[in-house]
This record gives C-alpha cells, structure tokens and sequence, in this order.
C-alpha cells in the first residue's frame, strides 16, 4: 500500500471509531486481525466477535471528541501513528470510575497492513495521564 492508502484506511477506521461504529470499524480490518490493546487484561485478541466488544467496552467507557495526528511513520507494510485523544470518561475507562469528566491522552497506534486493510493494531495509550486526571480531585 502508498502512504496515502494507509492514511486513508486509517482515517476511514479512525472515522469509525469516532463514530462508535462497531461494523465499520470491522470492516477496516482483516478477518484474521491480532488486535492488542496494550495493557487490557484480555491481552491480545483474534477473534473477530472479542474484539468487537472490546470496541463496545470501550465506547461504553469513553466518550471522543476529536484525535488529532502528531506524526505519522510508514514501513512498507506497516504504519505507526502517534495522536493526541480528547474526549469524555463517560464510564468506567481504566477501572476507575469516569464521572463523564474530560480527558485527554497521547495514543499510539502500531499497525500492520494486508490486502487494503489492517491485520494487526497495537495501540499504546498514556495510561498514566489518564489515571491522573481521573483521579484528580473534582
């Protein structure tokens, strides 16, 4: 794939995401993806039905605003995204309770591609400033 294929299929996943749409967001990926949210105690994930509801978990729990892209690297089949989240805690993210409080973070996504789409997604979140703020006295 280009850059600008890889851009593009990450923006239409991204796009999803923000949109909470679980079978777009499918769509995106391969269906023999490795799917590892770094840190989520289900670890890494293969199948398709888990990791769409790691994706409703997860919409459950945060609520997005806008990610903004800060740089952008590419391997021949490959990319790696470094973002800046902003967004709402709308339930329970982290284990800790949200409150619907604003948050923000830096997200890392590592991500392989396949056939015009992506067969694994790392993703990396800054967990330490998000269990600052959700920790934080109101």
């Amino acid at each position: 794939m280009t850059h600008e294929e890889m851009d593009e299929l990450f923006e239409r996943h991204c796009a999803a995401e923000a949109a909470n749409d679980v079978a777009a967001i499918m769509a995106t990926l391969t269906d023999d993806v490795e799917h590892d949210a770094v840190g989520d105690p289900q670890g890494t994930l293969r199948d398709p039905a888990a990791i769409a509801q790691r994706y409703r978990d997860l919409f459950d729990a945060i609520s997005e605003d806008k990610m903004e892209s800060v740089h952008r690297y590419y391997g021949e089949d490959f990319f790696v995204d470094e973002s800046h989240w902003y967004g709402r805690a709308t339930g329970t993210f982290l284990g800790i309770p949200g409150g619907n409080r604003p948050i923000d973070f830096r997200i890392l996504h590592v991500c392989e591609v396949r056939d015009d789409k992506i067969s694994r997604e790392n993703v990396w979140l800054d967990t330490a400033a998000i269990v600052q703020q959700l920790t934080a006295p109101v």
